[in-house]
């Protein structure tokens, strides 16, 4: 009797033990999800596309999600995260058309508070009939723009073109993969000796990333392992302190690159593989019929010293930085190939003395988009901002 006792016993301290450890997991997980969320979701609303890497999802709906944000993302019957627009431009009407990436695609902001939608609230404010459509797609450097322009852009028949320009566009411009969220291969250009643009990496390999098919097929515990990692706070958490981190070797190159000195010309062929992009751009465009604006978009190490403080010391970056190195070479190729080019670098470094413009993942906030707009709702009235 005395074994059978000590049995239940050991039992029950074995069930109090584990309910323990069950509940000690679920409070952690509250605690997260309350106060250090960690989750990231992409909704299905990017597909794998054999001419420009990936695109959107024609007529798709779902929530992308973050420690920062919840919110829709909705894509039209053109594959643009905007609404429906008329496939004729609307009589006294201007259109205009904006490209870039996620910055343009309105990366975790609501729709209504986006650049474009906000742009074009200004300029009907100011009298104009105009549409501004929104043509961004995450992680698209110049290249997949220039693409994408000649595959929909042109079919938008729009006045005015607006190319956005990020730093790591000159990475995504150099790369035969995507940098960012985007897993897998990529269109990419060489410039030739004689200048010439050549496309290659077409039709583009499809990898595993994208092959949203195979979900149902996978083993139990590969869509485990997918579930707790959009869903569970604490998993996302403990994977992330177990994962290798980026080289210093890759970060140096990274930040040497855009805002180093680079006396070797190291990476000079990426910025001028950059210019050529940006010319030939400016030449579809204008045989379109359209006038091309390159919009420079300045980099949260830019507007907050403390970001850039941060990331030298986080990584290590040694030598000598200039910031404003990435203007100096868009100014640069403004003047040699004839851009008009409008630089929020200024406009973005008075207005955070007293406003946040950043998302802590490094997209413009609200309030960022709110002021990118004004910004060039003036300069597109030929006022000062």
């Amino acid at each position: 009797m005395k074994s059978k006792g000590y049995i239940w016993v050991l039992k029950f301290k074995i069930v109090l033990a584990a309910a323990s450890l069950a509940l000690g997991v679920l409070l952690c997980e509250m605690v997260l999800g309350l106060f250090y969320p960690q989750v990231f979701r992409r909704p299905e609303v990017w597909r794998f596309d054999a001419e420009l890497g990936w695109s959107h999802v024609a007529d798709s709906a779902g929530r992308l999600v973050s420690p920062e944000f919840d919110v829709e993302m909705r894509i039209n019957s053109m594959g643009l995260r905007d609404r429906e627009y008329a496939r004729e431009k609307p009589a006294e009407s201007r259109r205009i058309a904006l490209f870039g990436d996620s910055f343009v695609e309105g990366w975790g902001m609501p729709i209504e508070r986006v650049i474009n939608r906000q742009l074009e609230v200004c300029l009907q404010e100011g009298g104009e009939r105009v549409e501004v459509a929104n043509f961004g797609v995450a992680g698209y450097g110049t290249d997949q723009a220039l693409l994408f322009f000649e595959q929909q852009g042109q079919r938008f028949d729009p006045d005015e073109v607006l190319l956005f320009f990020y730093s790591n566009d000159l990475w995504n411009n150099a790369s035969r993969k995507g940098i960012g969220a985007e897993r897998g291969y990529k269109p990419y250009f060489s410039v030739q000796r004689d200048g010439r643009l050549d496309l290659q990496g077409v039709p583009v390999k499809k990898t595993a990333f994208w092959d949203r098919d195979n979900y149902n097929t996978m083993a139990f515990y590969a869509r485990l392992q997918r579930y707790l990692f959009e869903h569970w706070h604490l998993y996302k958490l403990a994977r992330k302190a177990l994962q290798p981190e980026v080289p210093p070797r890759q970060q140096q190159a990274f930040y040497e690159g855009l805002y180093g000195a680079d006396e070797a010309r190291r990476f000079e062929p990426a910025w001028a593989l950059t210019g050529r992009l940006l010319q030939a751009f400016k030449k579809r465009v204008e045989a379109s019929g359209a006038r091309l604006t390159v919009v420079y978009v300045p980099s949260i190490v830019q507007i907050e010293r403390d970001n850039w403080q941060t990331k030298r010391e986080l990584h290590g970056l040694l030598g000598e930085f200039d910031l404003q190195k990435p203007n100096i070479r868009m100014a640069g190729f403004a003047e040699k190939y004839d851009l008009h080019l409008i630089d929020l670098l200024e406009d973005f470094q008075q207005r955070a003395k007293t406003e946040t413009l950043y998302l802590r993942d490094s997209h413009w906030n609200a309030a960022g988009h709110a002021l990118a707009a004004t910004s060039l709702c003036a300069n597109l009235h030929g006022e000062k901002p």
